[in-house]
């Protein structure tokens, strides 16, 4: 895998593919081969890059944690990859946190961004928690998640998080857990301790989008799953960016491109040829 050194870090990337670019961002805690199922349906059609985030699998995880600022550092990074691989402009996509730094990379470059794909992510913590007991209840388990991690290591985290309210299978769920659902749960064990850190941090310190989404025109997809935690801040992006299309996975919890593969491509394929040929892109779609 190729490793450019940009902003100071060496960042882990891949390139599959040609024709448009299509450049995603993985969610927190996993790294760029949380995409793999999608690589050839993608590769087919576009310039598919994906990448590590800093912090995350083989980039480069600085022990600042204040070199971890989502709407600086992760969208610099961003940027400097896209200018580093000649790419002026491109379907911008992310998952969960790399769905923020989506949001807030449309909102700083929009000249960059030909579409915008928001997969399972919301517009900010601070959107997200209103409530004020929740918001406290969220950050007192952050604050004993970094006490375990330092202390502890990331093997205990994720067995922590697997009785947590972030729990990998929601309540209600229904069926088997995918393969690629566990594989992913077992790799964020590797994740760098400083890296799963700073990115906590990053995204409870973001400001968030919601007040800005409006000032989105590129066409949008926002993509959820029926029993992942993140439906309703979804659905809030959704309403903010005017013409933009929605569509819900059902059985799939968070990483519906885990949880349901090829749905997930086919939906995501489906949004880009109506953008490819210029077509409306609005709408609500419930996909079995």
């Amino acid at each position: 895998m190729p490793i450019a050194r940009l902003n100071g870090i060496d960042i882990n990337y891949e390139v599959h593919g040609a024709g448009t670019p299509l450049l995603l961002t993985h969610g927190y805690s996993a790294t760029l081969e949380m995409w793999r199922e999608q690589v050839p349906a993608f590769s087919a059609k576009y310039r598919l890059v994906t990448y590590d985030m800093r912090g995350h699998g083989k980039t480069t995880a600085p022990t600042d944690l204040d070199a971890y600022g989502l709407a600086r550092d992760y969208v610099a990074d961003k940027l400097a990859l896209m200018d580093h691989l000649g790419i002026e402009q491109a379907y911008v996509g992310g998952l969960s946190m790399g769905g923020m730094i989506a949001q807030e990379f449309a909102l700083q470059h929009p000249n960059r961004v030909k579409a915008l794909l928001l997969f399972d992510t919301g517009p900010g913590m601070g959107a997200m928690v209103q409530d004020a007991a929740r918001m406290a209840q969220f950050t007192q388990m952050r604050e004993v998640m970094q006490t375990l991690a330092r202390t502890k290591g990331m093997s205990a985290i994720i067995d922590a998080m697997r009785n947590s309210p972030m729990a990998f299978r929601p309540e209600g769920g229904t069926g088997a857990m995918p393969d690629s659902v566990r594989r992913h749960v077992e790799h964020m064990k590797q994740m760098s301790v400083d890296g799963y850190l700073g990115g906590s941090k990053a995204m409870q310190d973001w400001s968030g989008s919601l007040d800005r989404l409006a000032q989105i025109t590129s066409p949008t997809l926002v993509l959820v799953g029926e029993q992942d935690n993140l439906l309703a801040a979804s659905r809030m992006i959704h309403n903010k960016i005017a013409g933009s299309r929605f569509v819900l996975l059902r059985n799939s919890g968070h990483g519906t491109n885990l949880w349901r593969a090829d749905a997930f491509a086919a939906e995501t394929l489906d949004f880009l040829a109506a953008v490819d040929v210029g077509e409306a892109v609005d709408g609500e779609f419930v996909v079995p």
